[in-house]
């Protein structure tokens, strides 16, 4: 019997804001149907102000949104920012879950790595770079078929934390 749920599943992704990154965001995020619901920070934030010009009302509506949701999701290449936030997240109980394909600047980024609890890709190549590293071979790696399985392996995850 297939599981569904009726509650929304509430997801925070974690992704640069920069105007470059929105379709990047917007094509992953468009394959996460409902009942799964997704807060984009780049939708909220005024992505063209200098970071050192940003209101402290943009850090309060996002951790506003961390708080509530139930799972990450994480898009690499990012920074110091979405950082912080995969550190946040890591300290809580739900979910950190980074989507690849074929960025690996990241995987410098050891204490990101630490924090993180999935790594999904659709990529083969990706996949054996990820079971090699030294400190994601422990965790939760997963390989999909396709974009579209993102959705219910989300959705698995969110059930597997739920019980």
């Amino acid at each position: 019997m297939r599981w569904m749920t009726k509650k929304k599943v509430k997801v925070y992704l974690i992704s640069r804001i920069s105007e470059d990154a929105h379709l990047w965001n917007e094509k992953i995020c468009s394959v996460l149907k409902n009942p799964i619901e997704v807060f984009m920070p780049h939708q909220h934030n005024p992505y063209n102000l200098e970071h050192t010009k940003m209101p402290k009302s943009v850090f309060d509506t996002d951790l506003e949104a961390m708080k509530k949701c139930d799972i990450a999701l994480a898009l690499p290449e990012f920074g110091n920012d979405c950082s912080y936030e995969v550190g946040w997240f890591s300290n809580s109980s739900k979910p950190t879950v980074f989507y690849i394909d074929t960025q690996m600047q990241w995987l410098r980024d050891w204490m990101v790595k630490g924090g993180l609890d999935y790594v999904v890709t659709e990529n083969p190549q990706t996949f054996q770079i990820l079971k090699g590293d030294p400190i994601l071979k422990h965790k939760k790696l997963l390989l999909i078929s396709k974009l579209e399985d993102l959705h219910s392996t989300m959705l698995n995850i969110y059930k597997s934390k739920v019980k």
